[in-house]
């Protein structure tokens, strides 16, 4: 029975929208009934490279074109006037743009609510070829989703002058440049639901521009200046219902309006030229470009509602400006720093200071460009205030990406955990094997990752577990050691995950994390379990030891105060050799504690009749007499110490 054939159609319509298009066409030649149930799909994914890759030279075949065209024309066709979901058409150059433009204009007839270009179609000349968009997608009343991909550039600019789409919500253009019309904020108008725009490589069309929007809830600009003056001059943001920006872009001279009351995520990757660098390591007043940068605070006070926070390099550079005017990111609990060698953590303690209510700071790399200002946060420089603001930092989890095993990185973990007052997570990652940031320590290159979880007062101390074979304990200690707190205030235990070790997954789920930190707790009790019973074992030893000491002490004074004791035990000794019997090194060490009482019995009757009496009770008790036979090591002194206090003190 065919059970799958025996489905209805819209049924099998749905199964096929999650192929290809020339994938679902294929079904069609199964038999009579599948022949255009392909044209039911509502979701159209048009691909040219499918047609035309991998076999090198197809597309320069005669013929091989028009086949892809004729089978769009076909489909399309086919379908009729049926509604449309998704329109997904990918095209290179050769493709007739013509034709391209009667596909677009076919679906957005039919309704279509998600459309997707990506058309890499050059700009030859000013006259000569400009590819242009048909003017009907301008004025969509379906559009819900709007994505613009081109290798060579997308011009909006050209038929999109007076732009209305009523129902878009997400508009994303992706290219190596933009060309949007002159003002930014007209440009949105044309847009009264927008809640996302994603806008990668535009260059600002003029000087000034303002991003305003009420509707906008998640903003991605990718931008580089205006034109070759790189800096712009004035960028606002009026966007009050906006919760997640990521703005790249050169440091504009001013930022009139920053009005982002709802923001709980940010991405700045603000840019800066080399003399600008200098400019704010070196601030001089009467420069205008120096002064041009000073006003970057006005966005960075934008951001203080933020909850996660995330700054370049070259970010934390400019910020170095603000440290004066920093605002209080009262709601942070997230901080993502990336750090290049070259550019500096001047502001990072008035950062860390500023962030009341942080828990987690991430620094992607730790080597910097090290001045006098930034030793209060790292360890570079020697300084009576070293660590001052991350005294005062409250966070509880550190993640360090891109670690190279240098001194200096080593030197700068172990003042982060002296430091961080609140730290009970540290999480270090290797810098990756394969790239440019290949670790310059041997060993870190087998090192995964490191956890370091803080030792409480009731717990082991620190010590090291390993989730691989392929390094030894020693070697884990060894490289611990070298990042392992100074002082006595913070301890902690560390876990490394080695290269090739099960799993470890590469997005280190909270489950998986969970089980290693189970694991590693696991381990630590069993450690503390047999420590104690080494510690249990270690004691009753010395506790026998110094027993046998002060027994061993005592017998040897009660010798040497008594000479007709030591001359009967010599002669017992003498007898016992002269009988041919030979004792172990072990056994002419002991003293004969039994030998010892005989004599004495024989020497003084007193002495006799008290250790008859005593074995006399022992034997009533049923207790064994304890220096009878083969005496308790524990209880010999105990017979010794009696035997001192029966002898005569005069020695008769």
């Amino acid at each position: 029975m065919d059970r799958i054939g025996s489905l209805p159609d819209e049924v099998l319509s749905h199964i096929l929208s999650f192929l290809t298009t020339k994938e679902a066409a294929l079904t069609s030649i199964l038999s009579k009934r599948w022949r255009n149930l392909f044209t039911l799909v509502p979701n159209l994914d048009i691909d040219d490279s499918v047609f035309l890759i991998p076999e090198e030279g197809k597309r320069e075949r005669d013929g091989i074109l028009r086949s892809f065209l004729d089978f769009v024309d076909r489909v399309l066709a086919l379908q009729g006037d049926t509604p449309i979901n998704k329109f997904s058409l990918k095209c290179k150059t050769g493709i007739d743009t013509d034709r391209v433009n009667l596909w677009i204009c076919n679906v957005l007839q039919r309704g279509v609510t998600s459309l997707e270009l990506v058309l890499d179609f050059p700009r030859i000349g000013d006259d000569d070829f400009m590819y242009l968009l048909p003017d009907e997608m301008f004025v969509s009343s379906t559009l819900v989703e709007l994505s613009l991909r081109s290798e060579f550039g997308v011009d909006w600019w050209q038929g999109g002058t007076n732009t209305f789409l009523p129902m878009l919500k997400t508009l994303t253009f992706e290219s190596t440049w933009i060309l949007l019309c002159d003002d930014l904020q007209e440009f949105l108008s044309g847009f009264p639901v927008l809640e996302e725009f994603y806008m990668a490589e535009i260059e600002w069309p003029q000087s000034d521009q303002s991003v305003s929007s009420e509707s906008l809830s998640k903003l991605t600009i990718y931008a580089g200046g205006f034109e070759d003056f790189w800096n712009p001059k004035n960028i606002s943001f009026d966007t009050p219902s906006l919760v997640y920006l990521e703005y790249s872009d050169f440091v504009a001279a001013d930022y009139p309006k920053v009005n982002l009351p709802n923001l709980a995520e940010a991405v700045l990757i603000l840019k800066v030229t080399r003399d600008q660098v200098d400019l704010i390591r070196a601030p001089d007043d009467e420069d205008d470009v120096s002064l041009r940068l000073g006003n970057v605070w006005k966005l960075i006070s934008g951001l203080r509602n933020v909850n996660k926070l995330f700054f370049s390099a070259e970010s934390l550079e400019v910020l170095s400006l603000c440290c004066e005017s920093m605002p209080v990111f009262n709601n942070l609990k997230s901080l993502h720093i990336t750090c290049d060698a070259d550019l500096g953590w001047q502001a990072m303690p008035a950062l860390l200071r500023n962030c009341p209510h942080l828990e987690t700071l991430i620094l992607k790399g730790l080597l910097h460009h090290v001045t006098d200002k930034c030793g209060d946060a790292c360890d570079c420089i020697t300084r009576e205030d070293k660590g001052r603001s991350l005294s005062s930092c409250p966070v509880k989890k550190l993640q360090i990406r891109g670690f190279k095993g240098t001194v200096r990185e080593k030197e700068m973990i172990r003042h982060f955990l002296e430091s961080f007052p609140c730290l009970d997570e540290m999480e270090v990652y290797a810098a990756g094997q394969n790239n440019d940031n290949d670790p310059t320590n041997v060993e870190v290159n087998r090192i995964y990752k490191i956890i370091a979880y803080k030792v409480h007062a009731e717990e082991i101390s620190t010590d090291t577990v390993l989730q691989s074979e392929s390094m030894s304990q020693t070697q884990m200690e060894e490289i611990s050691s070298q990042f392992t707190p100074r002082n006595n205030r913070n301890k902690y235990d560390f876990v490394y995950i080695l290269h090739g070790s099960p799993p470890p997954p590469q997005d280190m789920s909270q489950d998986y994390l969970k089980e290693q930190l189970d694991a590693a707790k696991t381990k630590l009790a069993e450690l503390n379990e047999e420590y104690k019973e080494r510690q249990r074992v270690h004691d009753a030893n010395e506790e026998y030891k110094e027993r046998q000491r002060v027994h061993d002490a005592m017998f040897d004074r009660i010798v040497e105060q008594y000479p007709m004791i030591a001359s009967a035990l010599k002669a017992r000794q003498a007898a016992t050799d002269s009988e041919g019997s030979e004792a172990s090194n072990d056994q002419e060490k002991k003293r004969d504690v039994e030998a010892l009482l005989e004599i004495m019995a024989d020497l003084y009757p007193d002495f006799a009749s008290a250790l008859r009496a005593m074995r006399g009770t022992d034997l009533e008790r049923g207790e064994p007499s304890r220096d009878q036979g083969e005496m308790a090591k524990l209880d010999q002194p105990t017979s010794t110490a009696m035997a001192a206090d029966l002898l005569p003190r005069d020695g008769h």
